[in-house]
C-alpha cells in the first residue's frame, strides 16, 4: 500500500509539474550590459544621468529609455569611454578582452505549483581574468514580492547595488555585498535571489538581499540546471510558487513582480558582471502598454 502510494505521488508530480514545452513560450530578448561601477546613486544623481526627472517625475522605468541602447552604453562603459551628462568614466580599468554586451533570449511560464525560468545565451568574447575559478557561469534572478521595494519598479535590481560595495569606487569594506535601504524581512522589502553554479559539485544558491546579501535560507528554489552546447548556454530554473523559507517571497497571480538578470560569465565575479535593466513580470496578467513587463503564461 505504502508504495503504491508513493508511485501514485510521483505520477501526480510528474502530470502536474512537467517541465514546459519551451517550443511554445514566448521569447523575450533581453540586452545583458556590463555596468561597470554605475550605481543606483550614479543612476539617480540628476548631474550625471539626464533622465532621472523622467524616473523620479514621470516614473518612467530605465528600460522604457534604455532598453534599444543598452549595448551602446556596455560599449561605452567597457571601454572606459565617459558616459551621461557628467561625462564620467564609469569603470577606469575594466577587464581586458571583456564586450560590452550579452544579448539573452528568456522565456518564464508557470503551472499549478511552479514557476520555470529559462536563460540562452551565446558566449561572448573571453576577457583576461579568471575572477572565480571554481565557476566558468553564475546566472542570478533576483525578484521583489510584487512592488515591495520602493523603486524597482524603475530599475529593477538596481536598488541593491551601491557605491560603497566592495570592487566599487567608494569601497571601504572589500567584504561589503549588495544590501537595501531600509530593507525588512518582515514585511518584504528585500529581493529574493536564486543563482545557478556551473562549477563541479557547485550547488545552486537561493537565498536573498536585504541588509546584506545572503545566498543561503530560501527553500522554494527546487532546481537549477545547465547546459553548454559548443558556445551556447542554457540555464533553467524551477521553483515553487510558495513562499517556503526565509527570504523566499510567493509568487501569485494579481501581482507585478519587479526584476532583474544578472550574468557572470568567463570566470568573472563581482561587479566585472552583465546585468539586465529593470523588468516585470505577472501571471497570466496582460499588460501591453508597459514596455518592460512580461506576462507568464500557465502550460
Amino acid at each position: 500500500m505504502k508504495k503504491m502510494a508513493v508511485m501514485l505521488m510521483a505520477t501526480l508530480a510528474g502530470t502536474v509539474c512537467a517541465a514546459p514545452d519551451w517550443s511554445k513560450v514566448p521569447v523575450r530578448k533581453i540586452n545583458l550590459f556590463y555596468p561597470g561601477q554605475a550605481s543606483l546613486e550614479w543612476a539617480m544623481n540628476k548631474p550625471d544621468h539626464s533622465a532621472v526627472p523622467d524616473i523620479v517625475d514621470k516614473k518612467r522605468s530605465c528600460a522604457k529609455c534604455h532598453e534599444g541602447d543598452a549595448n551602446e552604453i556596455g560599449d561605452k562603459i567597457v571601454k572606459g569611454q565617459p558616459v551621461g551628462i557628467s561625462k564620467q568614466v564609469i569603470d577606469p580599468s575594466p577587464p581586458k578582452g571583456k564586450v560590452g554586451f550579452t544579448p539573452v533570449m528568456f522565456q518564464t511560464a508557470y503551472d499549478a505549483e511552479r514557476i520555470y525560468f529559462r536563460f540562452e545565451w551565446v558566449l561572448a568574447q573571453a576577457s583576461d581574468k579568471k575572477l572565480d575559478p571554481k565557476n566558468e557561469v553564475k546566472l542570478t534572478l533576483m525578484f521583489d514580492g510584487g512592488g515591495t521595494v520602493e523603486g524597482s519598479v524603475l530599475n529593477g535590481c538596481w536598488e541593491t547595488c551601491h557605491n560603497d560595495l566592495r570592487s566599487m569606487k567608494d569601497a571601504k569594506d572589500d567584504k561589503k555585498t549588495k544590501y537595501i535601504k531600509g530593507a525588512d524581512l518582515a514585511s518584504g522589502k528585500f529581493m529574493d535571489l536564486i543563482q545557478y553554479r556551473s562549477g563541479k559539485g557547485e550547488k545552486p544558491a537561493d537565498g536573498y538581499v536585504a541588509e546584506g546579501r545572503e545566498m543561503e535560507g530560501g527553500k522554494s528554489l527546487i532546481k537549477a540546471d545547465g547546459k553548454k552546447e559548443g558556445n551556447k548556454w542554457v540555464v533553467t530554473f524551477e521553483r515553487s510558487l510558495a513562499g517556503l523559507g526565509k527570504g523566499d517571497h510567493p509568487i501569485a497571480a494579481g501581482r507585478v513582480y519587479n526584476f532583474g538578470i544578472a550574468l557572470h560569465e568567463d570566470y568573472s565575479n563581482a561587479r566585472f558582471h552583465y546585468v539586465s535593466l529593470g523588468y516585470q513580470f505577472g501571471l497570466d496578467k496582460a499588460m501591453p502598454d508597459v514596455k518592460n513587463y512580461i506576462s507568464v503564461v500557465k502550460q
